[in-house]
């Protein structure tokens, strides 16, 4: 399957070039995951766009790197093309976070981000330098901030949660905040809201499924300030190597910030999440909520 989406403009030891880095991240993914990723993709979006949607997908990493991530790439761009849901850029330039970049945009994926990627990593040792990529980190901050409550749209995977911890803005619009994986095993989902559209590739059900499994700092990942749509289920696992003190952990909720539309779901650590039909069919449905193609119960849950 040929991806039409573009690729970002990257600068490279001070020299502008066509994102070769933006297109080898792709070029890993070996021709078996290739034709797996293909033939996850569902055959349509749960919603009708209502114009023509363009995404930002961003993986940046001041932190630790997944290495899901070119899958990962691969298979959102994938997504919205086949389904014409979106069409794709992918980049590793906080540049596209300028405000003037940036609104040529509909939502943004944090795809498998890390660390306070807004600033040079690692920072410069000059203080006038350290100043100016603080003010230039400030300026991003805000553009995003202002790009979601003006009513576009924000969705993380996994590791968006492990990315500006102290970022409080970032966190209410994420929703969480990483706190440790107690788990990298198969565990068993429970569907929070069997009839959410959201949650419609279920059918219903809860299921089980192999992958690293967030907790959340305490104050974040609150059912009292989010639509939670998926967690560990307690009556099938024992949760006692969890340290959250509400005993709660979720994996994936919707939100609202401002005028604009949070999805997150903490699957995709390993590649084969990006290959997984119903997790597929669940990231487009949230995506299409945040890009606001598909209306979706984002109240608070009880």
């Amino acid at each position: 399957m040929k991806i039409l989406a573009t690729f970002a403009v990257l600068a490279v030891g001070g020299l502008t070039s066509a994102s070769a880095f933006a297109e080898d991240i792709t070029a890993q993914v070996s021709a078996e995951v290739r034709t797996k990723v293909a033939e996850a993709m569902p055959d349509a979006a749960p919603g009708k766009p209502k114009k023509d949607r363009k995404v930002l997908i961003f993986t940046k990493t001041n932190g630790f790197r997944h290495s899901s991530i070119p899958v990962g790439v691969l298979s959102l761009m994938m997504l919205g093309e086949k389904t014409g849901a979106y069409s794709a850029t992918h980049s590793e330039d906080e540049a596209m976070f300028e405000p003037e970049s940036l609104k040529q945009f509909d939502a943004v994926i944090m795809l498998n981000t890390t660390g306070d990627v807004f600033r040079p990593h690692p920072m410069p040792q000059d203080p006038a330098e350290q100043k100016k990529a603080l003010e230039r980190e400030q300026r991003l901050q805000k553009s995003l901030a202002d790009f979601v409550r003006s009513g576009k749209g924000l969705a993380g995977t996994h590791s968006a949660t492990d990315t500006y911890h102290n970022w409080k803005e970032y966190n209410q619009m994420m929703g969480g905040v990483f706190a440790g994986h107690p788990w990298h095993e198969v565990v068993p989902i429970r569907n929070l809201d069997p009839d959410h559209v959201i949650n419609k590739p279920f059918a219903g059900e809860g299921f089980k499924i192999n992958d690293e499994i967030y907790q959340f700092r305490g104050d974040t990942a609150l059912p009292s300030d989010r639509h939670m749509l998926l967690s560990l289920d307690p009556e099938q696992m024992d949760l006692s190597k969890g340290n959250r003190q509400d005993g709660f952990y979720p994996v994936s909720w919707l939100a609202t910030h401002g005028e604009g539309r949070t999805f997150y779901c903490s699957l995709g650590h390993r590649d084969e999440i990006y290959y997984n039909p119903k997790v597929l069919q669940h990231y487009l449905a949230g995506f299409q909520y945040a890009l606001g193609d598909l209306e979706a119960d984002a109240s608070p849950s009880k």
